[in-house]
């Protein structure tokens, strides 16, 4: 299978897969490099639950045809889904559901990329440099305009609701559930400190936002739980309770408005 090792240790599985994965492309005179990311590079976040997310560095001759054939790969013939994702990456899941989200790409294409945590597994020359001008160049936490954020944010659920007052049952659970969450996200992660030594994703703020924030994120995790109008009046009340006191600009109109227009008159009872 896709990972199948030593035991039943999922960071001892990652590990196998790993060391078969630069075995395999070690092999390959065409491959220049192999950097491994997201939990790949921060080990400490490894668990069963963790893809295999890399570049893989090739010669410019080569990176469509890699792209198209992965027999390259480990396990190859196991490989029940590949959909390309960008013009250069793809995700690939394995027959045991093991997931790969890779890139192909010239040294020329892989400095251009987005990229922080990383590690470099195989250098035939050029990767670690060609990494470290991705990393130059990748913006750092995106800058939230906390009250653009907040805008949104309420605009979405009033958009979402009377969605679901329409019978729109799919738009609403997408505009609350997806879109406001987002923008509710940006404006926290911008407003409030983690805890402890947690990590911000700042190019995903989603990601691991429940380490970031336990008890909010469970909160939160309850109120999506919910049918779409009843999780907008939870995501209200949850924004108020937490961030009208560390907000100056507050829209407390905007509050006041998405209330009244649905008959909230009151915060949910806690």
């Amino acid at each position: 299978m896709g990972r199948e090792g030593p035991g039943q240790d999922p960071v001892a599985q990652f590990d196998h897969f790993t060391e078969r994965l630069v075995a395999s492309v070690s092999a390959r005179d065409e491959v220049l490099g192999l950097v491994l990311l997201g939990s790949g590079a921060q080990r400490e976040r490894l668990d069963e639950w963790s893809d295999h997310d890399f570049y893989l560095v090739v010669r410019d001759d080569v990176a469509e045809q890699m792209r198209r054939d992965l027999s390259w790969l480990p396990d190859h013939e196991r490989i029940v889904l590949a959909p390309r994702e960008t013009a250069h990456g793809l995700k690939v899941v394995y027959d045991d559901a093991h997931v790969l989200e890779l890139a192909v790409a010239t040294l020329d294409e892989v400095a251009g990329f987005g990229t922080n945590h990383h590690r470099v597994v195989l250098d035939r020359g050029g990767v670690a440099d060609a990494i470290s001008r991705a990393v130059a160049q990748t913006p750092g936490p995106k800058e939230v305009d906390v009250d653009r954020a907040l805008g949104l944010f309420l605009s979405l659920l009033l958009i979402g609701v009377g969605r679901a007052r329409r019978g729109e049952r799919v738009a609403a659970g997408a505009h609350v559930r997806t879109y406001a969450v987002a923008e509710l996200i940006d404006a926290w992660t911008a407003v409030v400190p983690p805890s402890g030594d947690a990590f911000v994703d700042h190019l995903d703020r989603k990601r691991r936002f429940e380490d970031a924030y336990p008890e909010v994120g469970a909160q939160l995790d309850a109120a999506l739980a919910q049918h779409p109008e009843n999780a907008a009046r939870a995501l209200l009340d949850l924004a108020e309770e937490h961030l009208a006191g560390r907000v100056d600009t507050w829209p407390a109109a905007g509050v006041e408005a998405l209330r009244a227009r649905f008959g909230w008159t009151v915060r949910t009872p806690a």
